[in-house]
């Protein structure tokens, strides 16, 4: 065999990564059921957040888009996926939509 003929597959790697794709496809199912289908969200500059919770989740989306930028910004695509990776199961599904409902202003 050639060099770089093999393939190297994390088996833990994807097992993981799948496990953050079926995470995302429940939490947006969750949040679009929880909106129902007659829906319409504001213009973001329209919309601000009421509740103490809300603006907690916002802040952390917000540091986590700042680390995600500067990771791209630096070629470190590791960092910028461990970023989004972490903001959307320790900050948005373990705390926002476990301990606490959606907000009619969403």
């Amino acid at each position: 065999n050639p060099v770089g003929d093999d393939i190297r597959l994390d088996v833990a790697g994807v097992l993981s990564y799948r496990h953050f794709c079926n995470k995302v496809w429940n939490a947006v199912k969750f949040v679009l059921a929880a909106l129902g289908p007659d829906f319409v969200p504001r213009p973001p500059e329209e919309t601000v957040p009421q509740r103490p919770m809300e603006r907690w989740v916002l802040s952390r989306l917000a540091q986590a888009a700042g680390e995600c930028g500067r990771r791209m910004e630096a070629l470190e695509v590791h960092g910028a996926v461990a970023a989004v990776h972490h903001f959307w199961l320790r900050s948005f599904c373990d705390v926002y939509l476990v301990g606490h409902p959606l907000p009619p202003s969403l």
